[in-house]
């Protein structure tokens, strides 16, 4: 516990002394460490550190760091959210994907905006309270993996979390910016006694903030176990808090009961001399980042140069041709045949890179046909948004873990529960289909709405993984995690220069933005001579990359956000 306790005051001491909107030194390690874990927060470094240096595995430390993202990071993820695991097991030699995303429960209107009389709802109140609220699945898939890959005690996972939550921990630059938006304490009355100041105010950088119900709710988990937690008070816990807010949920304790973490299929696809596995649907984000790097590798002539306005017009072609196909193809394939195989299919992906007009910007893509059988489906105008966190960590051994990690939009259905947060993933549905239609995303009993959200793992010739990472980032999650990849894969960078790269992004409709205030808003006419649609805008990614090099792991976190890797 000393131990535990030093590192989190080592880390408290970094956090503070970050400065808000400016790239930090400490995002990237480049010296090759045997241990290394990246999250988005320092004191999720150490936790994730302080597991993988008394044996634990990779799902260990992840956990670790989870439960203190719940505490430090709580506007993006934590017990009240959903998550992706990807997981690679050296001893074994076999990738794992186990889905945890957070789901509808068993009663459910046709959209999120219609009413149970029928009635459309306003938009923008629609996305929060407890209506929005789906089945958490955060903790269900980390119990699940942990049974099967875990090397240290359940409870001792929770004990850095735990401290930190009875000690207190420092506001952070990237918290604290979302929490001084106007109106922000009003907006966020569950966290008011936590965050704001008797006058509203977001408490300053570096302030030591307590959270006991947090420590309270992981004690409970640590000693029950997650299904003896749910059990005895967690599902009523989350079921009640969520019928406030502006409209009530329709979601029951025994919803919560009954909700399973499943593992599915990776999907993997070549690019250059590498295998990419990421997640599968009911994620969108891998099939696109895979479709992306495929069409990219057979138009590119070999040169991947972002600073180049023509390979930055073949990037976003590619990328709005890999969106059309999502939007109407991709779902949760408990209710839609996803056809998975044919959209990576390299034929396929080859056939619609030659639809790119290297001088000129499609109109409006449409999705193609892959070589499977597909229902009917109409396409979908709707955009998930997540804004997420990334986790990825490799032991000695050569063990990955890439996990993305969410309550979707900052601070979810801001409502709270036990000392966490509450998703509001029911946004990421599509709207109600018209009279006989049906969308691949729309909203079902129990279905999981798709996600952007992408953790992928690298493998080269010898079947050894050499590069894993995720982004966090809403919807241009898919740009992020493919041109740090390329970056990575075709460009040979370290992943400190991939991830300080400035953005470009296809996750608009009919738009490409660009990072504004870097490099990368030079670009703007030579894109719009090709006839882009162009605009700048704020691209906070929550990038998270590692990569092997012959004496062990180097990575980095995302400069824009408070993480950093920590190794050994």
């Amino acid at each position: 516990m000393k131990r535990i306790l030093a590192l989190l005051l080592l880390a408290v001491a970094t956090a503070c002394a970050q400065l808000p909107g400016a790239y930090r030194t400490d995002y990237s390690l480049d010296e090759p460490k045997a241990r290394l874990a990246v999250t988005a927060n320092p004191m999720a470094s150490r936790a994730a550190m302080e597991m993988l240096d008394i044996g634990g595995s990779p799902i260990d430390a992840a956990i670790a760091a989870q439960m203190m993202l719940g505490l430090v990071e709580p506007q993006s993820s934590g017990l009240g959210g959903g998550t992706l695991v990807m997981l690679w097991d050296a001893p074994t030699g076999r990738l794992h994907a186990y889905d945890g995303l957070a789901a509808a429960p068993a009663h459910v209107t046709a959209s999120l905006r219609t009413d149970t009389d029928g009635r459309i709802l306003p938009g923008e109140p629609s996305r929060r309270g407890g209506r929005s609220v789906g089945v958490p699945g955060t903790l269900q898939v980390l119990a699940k993996v942990h049974a099967k890959f875990g090397r240290v005690a359940w409870k001792q996972l929770f004990e850095p979390a735990i401290v930190a939550a009875e000690k207190g921990f420092p506001i952070s630059p990237y918290l604290h910016g979302i929490l001084a938006q106007p109106g922000a304490a009003k907006s966020h009355p569950d966290m008011a006694a936590l965050y704001f100041d008797a006058q509203g105010q977001a408490l300053p950088v570096g302030t030591m903030v307590r959270n006991p119900e947090y420590a309270r709710t992981l004690r409970a988990i640590a000693t029950q176990g997650a299904e003896g937690w749910l059990r005895a008070e967690g599902a009523r816990e989350i079921a009640t808090a969520s019928k406030r807010g502006f409209r009530p949920t329709l979601m029951t304790e025994q919803d919560v009961l009954d909700y399973r973490a499943v593992e599915r299929d990776p999907v993997c696809a070549v690019f250059l001399a590498y295998r990419v596995c990421t997640a599968p649907p009911p994620s969108f984000g891998g099939i696109t980042v895979l479709q992306i790097l495929q069409m990219v590798q057979d138009r590119a002539g070999g040169r991947y140069d972002f600073a180049d306005p023509a390979f930055a017009h073949l990037y976003a072609e590619a990328g709005r041709l890999a969106q059309a196909d999502r939007r109407q193809y991709v779902g949760d394939p408990d209710f839609v045949a996803v056809p998975v195989a044919g959209l990576v299919d390299a034929g396929y992906v080859r056939s619609r890179a030659a639809l790119i007009d290297p001088a000129h910007a499609a109109k409006n893509p449409k999705a193609g046909t892959p070589p499977a059988k597909v229902a009917a489906l109409a396409p979908d105008a709707g955009d998930p948004q997540s804004m997420t966190s990334q986790i990825t960590i490799a032991d000695a051994k050569g063990s990955v873990v890439s996990i993305t990690t969410t309550i979707n939009l900052n601070f979810g259905s801001r409502l709270m529960a036990g000392g966490f947060v509450l998703n509001d993933v029911l946004t990421n549905f599509s709207a109600a289909p018209r009279p006989g239609e049906r969308l691949a995303n729309q909203m079902e009993p129990r279905k999981r709405p798709a996600t952007s959200m992408a953790p992928t793992i690298v493998f080269d010739a010898a079947g050894q993984a050499v590069v894993a990472g995720g982004a966090a980032g809403g919807g241009p999650i898919v740009d992020y995690v493919a041109s740090a990849l390329i970056d990575l894969l075709a460009n040979g960078a370290t992943p400190g220069e991939a991830l300080s790269h400035g953005h470009l992004s296809t996750a608009i409709p009919g738009k490409v933005t660009l990072e504004k205030g870097t490099a990368a808003a030079a670009l703007a006419p030579g894109l719009r001579e090709r006839g882009q649609a162009v605009e700048e805008g704020t691209l906070l990614s929550g990038l998270g990359f590692i990569r092997r090099l012959p004496g062990g792991w180097i990575g980095a976190a995302d400069p824009r956000r408070d993480g950093v890797p920590a190794g050994h």
